[in-house]
């Protein structure tokens, strides 16, 4: 087994190229509910697993699956396939995946905790944060928190994933001095763009040289997530031995190519730069659903982030999921579970060659995760459908 991971670290030293893609945004799901779309729950959770992996078989080629049940009653994760195509290495509990999007959840808490403990403010003005010479007329904290900055997804070309602040900040005051770049505040926009600047913003604020150092002291590590930072941030041949590569293809029918990226740091990763395991997932897991009080302070912030706070997609103004259909809190979107009826509250996180998606039924606490190390095909529902069938 040693040999194995040898072999795939001496090829990875061989060939890997640099370049970290961006985050994408959770994919829309039809909040009507669907008779069709609630699966007879299986009778264990090794057998749910066992259901979605045998469903969706097509669709991965290294896949780990964590659940919890209703209170707390179960947790469990398993994996299955290879770390890479070929190997016959299967992905264990502590294989890391890039989880994208979902990085999301914790900038957002981190912002929440310091909104907590009264450093900073959800209305404050951004500029207040960045050094003098930047001008960023009205967006603020809770803006770039709830995607209504008006930002573009993505950082402006030439830098479109920045590597440091300076580059990030210099890409925002050219937007929002460019009408065909910044569209004005209070416009729901899903934004990359937006997070990296917030998260970058508090890591100054708090003096920490990265963002992810920030988030990894103040969040992480607190709750036991030791294996939940970026590349960088672990020694390289842990890294090597123990990362799945990223897999993706043209359509269902196509090869999986591999994926190869760096690790080296970019000034937008707070949209979408960690790494992390099933067991620390499942850790994230327990405690967006309470079922874990890892840590006082930072479980209460957690639940901050989860508050509907505008509508996701949309420009009409409502106040509840109930009359959104879908809205989004601080990175966490909350809509109506098409198989229960109740409220779901879940984040999905697409960057190359990998695949995330973690959601939890708000009532029950019954959650899951799922983490892929290929980028499955637009709208293949496999963590909705897990959540569906567990018991």
């Amino acid at each position: 087994m040693l040999r194995k991971y040898k072999y795939i670290a001496m090829v990875l030293l061989a060939v890997m190229s640099s370049g970290i893609g961006r985050a994408q945004a959770q994919i829309p799901v039809k909040p009507t509910i669907n008779a069709v779309a609630c699966p007879q729950r299986k009778a264990t959770v090794n057998r749910a697993f066992d259901t979605v992996a045998r469903n969706f078989s097509g669709d991965f080629v290294g896949m780990c699956m964590g659940a919890i049940g209703p209170n707390g009653a179960y947790a469990g994760m398993k994996c299955y396939g290879e770390v890479l195509i070929g190997s016959n290495v299967t992905p264990t509990s502590h294989s890391l995946f890039w989880i994208g999007s979902v990085t999301k959840t914790m900038t957002a808490t981190l912002l929440a905790l310091r909104v907590n403990q009264g450093s900073v403010h959800l209305d404050d003005r951004v500029d207040g944060y960045l050094p003098s010479a930047y001008d960023i007329p009205n967006i603020t904290l809770l803006q770039l928190a709830d995607m209504e900055s008006g930002l573009p997804r993505n950082p402006l070309n030439p830098y479109p994933n920045p590597v440091d602040q300076t580059q990030l900040y210099t890409d925002l005051q050219t937007c929002v001095g460019d009408p065909t770049c910044w569209k004005g505040i209070n416009r729901y926009n899903y934004s990359n763009f937006g997070y990296g600047v917030l998260g970058n913003v508090l890591a100054s604020r708090d003096g920490a040289d990265t963002w992810a150092h920030d988030n990894y002291d103040s969040v992480m590590y607190p709750l036991g997530m030791f294996d939940t930072k970026t590349p960088n941030d672990f020694p390289l041949l842990d890294f090597l031995f123990r990362r799945t590569i990223g897999h993706r293809r043209a359509n269902a029918n196509a090869p999986w190519k591999v994926v190869l990226t760096s690790s080296q740091y970019f000034g937008a990763e707070p949209a979408g730069g960690l790494w992390s395991t099933p067991s620390d997932m499942l850790i994230w897991l327990r405690n967006a659903t309470g079922t874990l009080q890892g840590n006082n302070e930072i479980d209460v912030a957690l639940q901050t982030t989860m508050e509907c706070r505008g509508p996701w997609g949309k420009t009409d103004p409502c106040a509840s999921v109930q009359d959104c259909g879908r809205c989004t809190g601080l990175a966490w979107t909350e809509d109506i579970d098409q198989c229960t009826g109740g409220i779901r509250i879940s984040k999905s996180g697409t960057v190359p060659g990998f695949a995330s998606w973690i959601g939890f039924d708000k009532a029950t606490g019954r959650g899951v995760f799922v983490l892929l190390n290929s980028s499955a095909i637009k709208g293949t529902p496999i963590g909705q459908n897990l959540l569906d069938i567990i018991p």
